[in-house]
């Protein structure tokens, strides 16, 4: 219940607790609280992508059907559909890169980075 708690609120996959964002589009490298490095590796985030397309699919699915059970027109169709794709694109890509993240915590465990120094040396980043 904590990890999902965790991935609604989008929070750090190890300690549950830092923020994975700083802003809107832009993540932190590391968390705040435990000091843990985000992206393992080069290229670490290109699985969330295949997650975004889910997500995505899965968004724009009912608004589908529902536009198909009205008749809607082809031309009215296809404007619903983009227009909520690009509207919900900006959180369809963060809760992709949180999900993902947390997939990967679970399916490849690492320990949290929480010394002293490591608070110290990555207080914002």
């Amino acid at each position: 219940m904590k990890r999902l708690f965790a991935i609604l609120t989008q929070r750090c996959p190890v300690c549950l607790t830092g923020p994975i964002f700083r802003s809107f589009l832009e993540s932190h490298k590391h968390c705040p609280h435990c000091g843990v490095l985000y992206e393992r590796e080069h290229g670490f985030y290109l699985n969330s992508m295949f997650i975004a397309y889910t997500l995505g699919f899965l968004v724009l699915l009912p608004s589908a059907f529902y536009l198909l059970w009205i008749e809607s027109s082809v031309p009215f169709f296809s404007t619903v559909i983009i227009l909520e794709a690009i509207v919900l694109w900006p959180l369809i890509f963060r809760y992709s890169r949180v999900i993902w993240m947390h997939m990967d915590q679970m399916l490849d465990p690492r320990e949290a980075e929480g010394t002293a120094e490591n608070k110290a040396q990555f207080p914002s980043s």
